[in-house]
């Protein structure tokens, strides 16, 4: 054992601890969780619990460097002593630990799965300290010695003493073994394809798939590899001989559907820089209005034109003499026919003058061609041919020769002016020829100065001819004219050009200084880039890869051979369609983002030329480096820039503080990253542990021991170049391990930017605070003494007043993101599969909240449809309907949910299958590849009248909107009854303007209390109660409240007292309208018997008076009364109207008919719910249903008839939950059920790695493989098991909060208890509704002595979660609760509960407590034969006596008793953060 802690690093003090199982196992506990990266190697064949055969840890320090204090930085070290460069940091680990089974292959198994994994990964190495004793040494190094060789030391001196690598008292240095990624994976040879590969890859094909050679033939791939070019390439690996994989490559790219569809702005657009630039200039120009902003020439936009032109189709197609040629004019006209692209046909106003003027320049000596003129199509099509071939090198060759020879172009120039002058002042000539008798003196004194005119451009060209002695051929001055007419500003249209006095010098010097010519349109133009040049990309692309399954982790070997092959292209992507899976390919590039209005069926994988040369290596902010930082950042607000500047000067003046380090990534002497970290104080982790559910993902204690290299660093800033984005989780882990700490984290305020890098971490869930109201019961007043001072608060009271003050702030908008060192070894695994999620009910929020809380899963593509928002987009808005309580305003915003889903405020009003996409409501298309239909159900009044809220913008067919209808399901309600709105003013200041709310539901009774919290006068309100319907097959009754309920009648004695009126027992069965068509009136169905029953005050008639409205003064009825409507309803029943301007309805819901049209058009099963199975799946494989929408098959009720079978009796997050569950099992590679998914079963062993793919450390609920044979089958077993409550709360009149909460449902005979025995129901009533002090409550029991619900009626509002853990509880947990208040000890229950001895039954970690002391109970034997024989006694109808739970308490043995008190104990003692009222033994003892 001693040598076992020596080779570990074990602190001598502590390597006799080690002897001890709970401390070795606390040791090891505490490596694997500070590690990087750890391997498991299973057996599958092997016994359950018995399948591992091998576990090795690995970090990126030797472990010694830790318990030495010696830093991180090993790498000085080691290249001192061994001087390997090409071994650092970045592609190097060390072993920690390494525990494996004596079998040959483990340790093999072990370093391939670490390689695989890694790929940058090239060496691993073990730190072997000095001092080992021979044996021990190999004992301890056996599993090393086949893979693994001792390296030299490049120098002979050691260490000196207290070093971590210090050598032993006899001067022997430690040991460095080392094992290289060549000798464990040998890498493919890869070379270019030969069709002789055919049949080798046929074969790898043909292993993966037998469609590639049914769809496309025998021979593609031998056809495929013969057809290769400059711009198809394709790449084959080959294994002693054999070609095992292929990759084919091309560079024809269109960039401009990419750039159309992805986010590729940060890679340039895949163009080549200088070429961007020059783009990104352009939109500037355009976006900025300016007009000349083109890119191009007349000659640019003319090769464009003719590019898109078929020339020698036209030529052929243009009727031709008996010689084959054709005329002039015949030409003309069918060049007049053609039409180009507006950008084009803009710029070529007359394309076919252009034409006719190019064939006269290509042969510039002749005349300009007439009408009549013959032209042979042979002739024409060269002169195309010579105006195509003018690229822009071209054009500056051209250019730069004349230039070249322009000594010679200026004195013909002189010579031809002369001439011209000679020739046109005769008299000039015969001067000119008397001066030649005279001496040379006198005639430079008598020569006159001849004056130049203009020169004809042809004579100058002529001039410039070989056959005239010039320095050029006939050819190259025909282009010549072509290049200086379209790509300068000068004009040589016709013979009559003159030329410039300079000779077009000035006008070839602007040809050789200019730049390429870009046909590019507008910014927002679906074709932006599609006309840029080949050359100008910077991009090629994979266009296919096969590679033999045991070398597909060798995949990566293709692709520096492959951008070999396009040394020019620095890009290289690959597009994959969303349900493609993820390969070791693929994990290499990075995943480009779709623009918002994505259109491609393909997600879009990027990969740049540098990001194959290893991660940039992390180091401190150094002097010389700042400089480049400011470009880094240029992308953030001016205020993040100043803050980041002024940490780097802060960290470069003060060195490396302990508070502060300033990180830079360095790429080819670049800086290409910037992580600035704040080391917290231990407070700060005591503060995150109080408020978030931190210790749900790490075992904090872990990270925080005393040794070094250990704790905490919190993220302040971090930025990193786009094309080492892959990179981004090693740079945070050389920046932990080069300030020694384990765990990175970021608080994020919401309401300001977030950082990107928050999808890299693991979003931690605020915890609540363990308190039944959410203010606080004032203290009392302690007595004191005068003269005696107040007692000083210490520094930790404040820090803990300010940790409670947190928890309970309900306005906090800050999210907490971590990751441990040990998920940093892999990145995520992406899920680009698109999910679309319709409905944000509580199981769509739920489903979503669950998929993102999977740490080693990254989804790319979750989608929800809410119409309307999220419910705290409508915080800012006076409370109006009633919620479920499942989530809170400010849980939903600080899990980041719409940082990281697409939230669409649109409607689906159908799905087409056979496309996979839902149609919205404004016509749109959205494609999914998984559909969950999880809208639930909504308020029917309306529908049942075929009537569509007003606020819903789409009309189903057969249904029409009534202006003032709207239902409380209506997502624009709070905008249609906004405060200080049009309906709202027109209900407080039109008496002829009143509003009806009709319906039982909760919702009813919460719109009226917010109409009264918008001012509208209890007068103009009227509710109507439809009569009391048992449960129909197809709607579902919501009735707040059960007939004769205290609750209901407290509330009608409430709206009564204010003047409101209230008719019970009316249907509605239609609606009026007006001439403008309004609402006019409402037609209801009399239950009454025809007499008329308002509830109504009876106070004085006075006061009856002032609340009845005058309205005979404006010559109307009176609003508010029933009106008799001649003939019976269709029922038989009597019929009344009644006037009003908005109806509001809020009664019993079903589904809405959109959604209805949606699943029945498509073949879906309805049967008044969407039936589903056991996997929540529908008849389509591709949608799943969920939530009171749906309904599991009745085939499960075959063995079990009274198995619920609607989701409506079930909690909605919990429903969720399952659902996603269930999903996961098709999505996630790691846990998923691969035998569903098509994959067989793989025996043998296996490695494992965990970090991120071991979801038990996290949390993570793995999910078993049911076996695909059971799925159809009947069995009950086979559903998901539900037991959360269900809520449901409510502003109600009176400024009451109501909260409903009760068991879920069992079985198709459980019931909401409306009357129950009389020793299971304890009610308590202190209300006083005149002012709304004191409290209703009602808490029922089932016949198991545990509680079934909870009703809740006051001014205080509570923790609804608290409410939440209180159901399910056996009633002996609330403290002899009934007993109590059978005595009359308890007049409110509330208040009871508010006691601070009930603060552990609302704390977050209750329920885990109760399960872990009933797991450790049923495991013994005694406890649970005494249960035993206690049930067989019981009578399930009567259920469980307290008589009977005494015998069991006290039969008890006194062991379990004891076990359980210390269980409460130490539940008490780890959550002292919340709990602090509670005083525990070892409190006693340290006051002594």
């Amino acid at each position: 054992m001693d040598a076992f802690a020596h080779f570990h690093g074990v602190a001598a003090a502590d390597k006799s601890a080690l002897k001890q199982p709970a401390r070795r196992q606390k040791f090891f506990v505490s490596m694997l969780e500070t590690c990087f990266m750890s391997v498991t190697v299973e057996d599958e064949e092997a016994a359950e619990g018995d399948e591992a055969r091998g576990f090795a840890i690995f970090d990126d320090m030797p472990l010694q460097i830790s318990t030495h204090e010696g830093g991180t930085d090993w790498e000085r070290w080691f290249q001192d002593t061994y001087a390997m460069p090409e071994v650092d940091s970045t592609n190097a680990l060390w072993f920690s630990c390494c525990l494996m089974e004596p079998e040959a292959g483990i340790m093999a198994e072990i370093l391939r799965t670490t390689f695989s994994t890694m790929p940058e990964l090239q060496h691993l190495l073990v730190f072997v300290p000095a001092g080992m004793q021979e044996d021990a040494a190999m004992i301890l190094l056996h599993p090393f010695e086949a893979h693994f060789h001792q390296m030299e030391p490049a120098t002979d001196e050691v260490c000196p003493a207290g070093h971590w690598a210090a050598a032993s008292e006899d001067g022997t240095p430690p040991v460095v073994l080392r094992c290289c990624r060549d000798s464990i994976i040998i890498p493919p040879s890869i070379r270019l394809a030969r069709v002789e590969d055919h049949d080798n890859l046929r074969a790898v094909f043909d292993a993966q798939s037998e469609v590639v050679t049914s769809v496309y033939g025998d021979f593609f791939i031998a056809e495929l590899i013969e057809a290769q070019n400059e711009e198809n390439r394709a790449l084959v690996a080959e294994v002693d001989g054999r070609a095992v994989g292929l990759m084919c490559l091309t560079s024809d790219v269109d960039i401009n559907v990419l750039a159309q569809c992805f986010q590729l702005d940060p890679y340039d657009n895949l163009l080549k820089p200088e070429y961007m630039s020059r783009v990104r200039e352009h939109a500037r120009r355009v976006l900025a209005g300016e007009t000349d902003t083109s890119l191009c020439s007349q000659g640019d936009f003319m090769q464009v034109a003719i590019g898109s032109m078929d020339m020698d189709a036209l030529l052929d197609s243009i009727p031709k003499h008996e010689d084959g040629r054709f005329t002039a004019v015949q030409l003309h006209g069918a060049l007049q026919m053609q039409e180009f692209a507006d950008e084009v046909g803009e710029a070529l106003q007359d394309f076919e003058k252009g034409m006719m003027m190019m064939l006269w320049q290509c042969h510039f000596l002749e005349p300009m061609l007439e009408g009549g003129s013959f032209i042979t199509p042979s002739k024409a099509s060269e002169c195309v041919q010579l105006f195509m071939s003018l690229d822009i090198n071209v054009r500056k060759q051209i250019a730069g020769e004349v230039l070249d020879k322009w000594s010679e172009v200026e004195e013909i120039l002189k010579l031809t002016r002369e001439a011209i002058a000679v020739h046109d002042d005769p008299e000039a000539e015969e001067k000119e020829d008397g001066e030649k008798e005279g001496g040379e003196e006198e005639q430079q004194e008598t020569t006159p100065v001849v004056e130049a005119g203009p020169i004809d451009t042809i004579v100058f060209l002529k001039a410039l001819t070989e056959e005239e002695q010039g320095p050029f051929s006939l050819d190259m001055l025909a282009k010549l004219v072509l290049i200086l007419h379209w790509w300068s500003d000068e004009d040589i249209g016709s013979p009559l050009a003159t030329v410039p006095d300079d000779g077009f010098k000035a006008a070839l010097e602007q040809i050789v200084a200019s730049e390429e010519g870009l046909f590019v349109s507008h910014p927002n133009s679906p074709s932006w880039l599609a006309n840029m040049p080949q050359h100008s990309k910077d991009v090629f692309c994979v266009n296919m890869c096969c590679l033999d399954q045991a070398y597909q982790t060798q995949a990566l070997d293709f692709l520096l051979p492959a951008f070999s092959l396009y040394p020019q292209k620095d890009y290289c992507i690959i597009t994959q369609p969303h349900t493609a899976s993820n390969t070791p390919l693929l994990n290499a590039f990075t995943i480009v983002p779709p623009q918002p209005q994505n259109t491609f069926g393909h997600v879009c994988y990027l990969i740049h030329r540098a990001a194959l040369l290893g991660p940039p290596t992390v180091t401190y902010l150094q002097p010389h480096l700042e400089p480049q930082v400011k470009p880094l950042i240029e992308v953030f607000d001016q205020q993040t820039q100043h803050d980041i500047q002024e940490k780097c000067r802060s960290f470069l003046k003060i060195g490396r503080a302990e508070s502060l380090q300033v990180f830079v990534a360095e790429f080819d002497s670049q800086v290409v990253g910037l992580v600035i970290l704040e080391i917290p104080t231990s407070d700060v982790v005591d503060r995150l542990r109080c408020c978030y559910h931190l210790d749900d993902y790490l075992l904090v204690e872990h990270h925080e021991g005393t040794g070094a290299n250990k704790g905490h660093a919190r993220l302040l800033h971090w930025v990193i170049n786009p094309i080492f984005q892959k990179n981004t989780r090693r740079l945070l882990q050389g920046a932990l391990r080069k300030c020694g700490r384990t765990v990175l984290f970021v608080e994020s305020e919401l309401k300001e930017t977030v950082s990107p890098i928050f999808r890299e971490l693991l979003q931690v869930a605020p915890r609540r605070p363990p308190q039944l109201k959410k203010v606080l019961r004032q203290p009392p007043k302690v007595a004191t003494f005068c003269n005696i001072e107040q007692e000083v608060p210490t520094e930790e009271d404040l820090r803990e007043e300010e940790r409670q003050r947190l928890l309970r702030d309900a306005a906090q908008t800050k999210a907490l993101s971590i990751v441990p060192k040990k998920l940093l070894s892999e990145t995520k695994i992406p899920v680009n599969a698109r999910i679309v999620v319709v409905g944000a009910s509580d199981c769509g929020l739920s489903f979503l909240e669950s998929l993102l809380s999977i740490p080693h899963l990254l989804f790319n593509s979750l989608t929800l449809l809410a119409p309307g928002g999220l419910e705290y987009h409508h915080s800012h808005h006076l409370p109006l309907v009633a919620g479920t309580a499942a989530y809170s305003h400010q849980e939903l915003r600080r899990i980041m949910l719409e940082l990281r889903v697409r939230i669409l405020d649109s409607r689906m009003v159908q799905i087409d299958r056979q496309q996979k996409c839902c149609i919205l409501h404004d016509g749109s298309m959205l494609p999914y590849d998984y559909l969950i239909v999880a809208t639930g159900l909504q308020d029917d009044a309306l529908h049942a009248m075929k009537i569509r809220s007003w606020g819903v913008e789409h009309v189903t067919d057969g249904y029409r909107r009534v202006n003032g209808a709207m239902s409380a399901a209506d997502p624009s309600i709070r905008d249609l009854l906004v405060e200080g709105g049009t309906l709202i003013k027109s209900l407080i200041w039109n008496p002829l303007s009143y509003a009806v709310v009709y319906g039982r539901s909760l919702h009813a009774y919460c719109v009226i209390q917010g109409l009264l919290l918008r001012k509208v006068p209890p007068k103009k309100i009227i509710l109507v109660l439809p009569p009391r319907l048992q449960d129909s097959k197809q709607g579902l009754t919501v009735d707040a409240f059960y007939e004769g309920d205290a609750v209901e009648e407290k509330i009608h004695g409430i709206l009564v007292t204010m003047g409101l009126k209230l008719y019970e027992g009316y249907k509605l069965l239609g609606i009026t309208q007006d001439n403008r068509e309004r609402l006019k009136a409402l037609i209801l169905e009399d239950y009454n018997g025809g007499e008329v029953i308002p509830l109504v005050d009876h106070g004085s008639d006075k006061d009856k008076e002032a609340r009845t409205p005058r309205a005979e003064a404006h010559g109307h009825r009176p609003m508010g009364e029933m009106e008799d409507v001649p003939g019976p309803s269709p029922a038989g029943l009597p019929q009344k109207s009644m006037s009003c301007r908005v109806c509001i309805t809020a009664d019993a819901v079903n589904v809405d008919p959109d959604i209805f049209n949606s699943m029945h058009g498509n073949g879906l099963v309805y049967d008044g719910r969407l039936i589903v199975d056991h996997n929540f799946r529908t008849t389509d494989a591709g949608i799943y249903g969920a939530g009171s929408l749906c309904e599991f098959s009745r085939r499960f009720q075959r063995k079990n008839a009274s198995r619920y079978l609607r989701h409506d009796g079930f909690n909605g997050r919990e429903v969720g939950s399952k659902l996603a569950s269930a999903l996961l099992r098709m999505l996630d590679p790691v846990n998923g059920d691969m035998m569903a998914a098509g994959a067989p079963k793989a025996p043998g062993s296996k490695a494992t790695s965990a970090g991120p793919n071991d979801p038990s450390s996290y949390g993570a609920s793995s999910m078993a493989a049911d076996s695909i044979a059971d799925a159809e089958e009947s069995s009950p077993d086979l559903l998901p098991e539900f037991y959360m409550p269900i809520a449901k709360g409510g502003l109600l009149p009176g400024n009451l909060h109501y909260y409903r909460i009760h068991a879920c449902r069992r079985g198709d005979q459980q019931t909401e208890q409306t009357e129950a025995k009389a020793d299971q129901t304890i009610v308590t009533d202190t209300l006083d509704t005149s002012n709304g002090t004191g409290h209703f409550c009602r808490l029922t029991l089932d016949s198991f002595g545990k509680v079934d619900s909870i009703t809740y009626l006051g001014g205080e509002e509570l923790q609804v979660e608290s409410l939440w853990s209180l159901v399910g509880l056996s009633e002996t947990f609330l403290n002899h609760l009934y007993g109590r208040w059978k005595d009359g000890d308890i007049p409110d229950i509330i208040e009871f509960l508010t006691d601070e001895w009930a603060t552990a039954l609302f704390h977050d970690r209750f329920m885990d407590f109760c399960h872990q002391v009933k797991l450790e109970m049923l495991d013994k034997e005694e406890v649970k034969k005494l249960i035993n024989e206690k049930l067989e006694t019981i009578n399930p109808k009567e259920g469980l006596s307290r008589r009977l739970l005494e015998q069991i308490r006290a039969q008890l043995p006194k062991e379990s008793v004891k076990a359980m008190q210390e269980h409460l104990l130490d539940y008490l003692a780890e959550n002292t953060n919340h709990l602090k009222t509670y005083f525990l033994p070892w409190m006693w003892e340290n006051s002594k």
